[in-house]
């Protein structure tokens, strides 16, 4: 192996980590009349550049007004490594001249940018219907088919959802008890408090046709963040057997200082009368987030 390639093999793992990760391609007959295809480079961040063909290391030469920094420009096989070092002075607009094995010249401008802007790889074909830029394509099409595939998959998913949901009870019940006025006939005593310094939690427990239910009325006492339910647990605290229920939240979200109602429904357990029960909204930002209440009546 040339020094050359063993300086692109070390030097293309960094490049495939950095992060972000710009990669993209160019066809160069798709370009705007008399404009050069332009690549963005950055001192001390690795920049290759993938040829369909070989190149001519002695017709590929950057162009400069001063001093040309030959040193940070390597040529091997296919591949062109643009690694200008942390010291290097970019020009504005830096010539560069690629010649392939068969003699076709190239024109590109060597464009500085912030690091984490600049291109870490970039594919170079000479027409749209090359094999390269043809696999690219159908690469990008093929991802894009997926995307929707999984888009679609999503959306009859939901959609089934919402069909078991219109003839749910627990559902129906759930929804009810959102509702401010429903919930003022429906919903008696006074409520169990829990939450911390950031949240807290007031709630009601009702029967209804067989199921159990509890209205929480939750407050967000933070003045910066807002809360936001992730799950929410009802646990049997004598058997720590995990309940099927039904958790709907109106909204999902709430702000700094404001409120929202999360309403959970099972059915009524068997050992209602003689067990207690805990339940836990689980938030996405740390426990502190967390709502639990232990060993309540159901």
């Amino acid at each position: 192996m040339s020094s050359a390639a063993l300086l692109l093999v070390l030097l293309l793992p960094r490049v495939t980590r950095a992060e972000p990760t710009p990669q993209r391609h160019l066809v160069i007959s798709e370009l705007p009349s008399g404009r050069e295809a332009e690549i963005r480079i950055a001192a001390d961040v690795p920049t290759v550049v993938r040829f369909e063909s070989e190149l001519d290391p002695a017709g590929t030469r950057l162009q400069a007004q001063g001093p040309s920094p030959f040193e940070w420009l390597v040529v091997s096989g296919r591949l062109l490594l643009l690694h200008p070092p942390t010291s290097t002075w970019l020009w504005p607009r830096l010539p560069l001249r690629v010649r392939l094995a068969d003699g076709t010249s190239l024109s590109f401008a060597l464009v500085p940018s912030p690091p984490a802007l600049a291109d870490v790889q970039v594919d170079v074909f000479l027409h749209p219907a090359t094999p390269g830029a043809l696999r690219v394509t159908l690469e990008k099409v093929s991802a894009e088919y997926e995307a929707l595939k999984l888009e679609h998959a999503r959306s009859q998913a939901e959609l089934e959802r919402y069909r078991d949901d219109e003839f749910n009870p627990d559902v129906s019940i759930a929804v009810l008890l959102l509702d401010d006025e429903a919930s003022r006939y429906l919903v008696r005593g006074s409520p169990v408090l829990a939450g911390s310094e950031d949240v807290l939690a007031q709630a009601w427990c009702v029967r209804l046709a067989g199921r159990s239910a509890c209205v929480i009325l939750v407050t967000n006492r933070h003045r910066k963040k807002s809360w936001t339910l992730k799950q929410l647990l009802l646990l049997n605290s004598r058997t720590q057997e995990l309940l099927p229920v039904v958790v709907r939240a109106r909204p999902s979200t709430i702000p700094p200082g404001g409120s929202g109602r999360v309403v959970l429904v099972t059915r009524t357990p068997s050992s209602a009368d003689k067990d207690l029960y805990s339940f836990h909204l689980v938030a996405p930002d740390g426990p502190e987030w967390q709502i639990r209440y232990l060993d309540m009546k159901l």
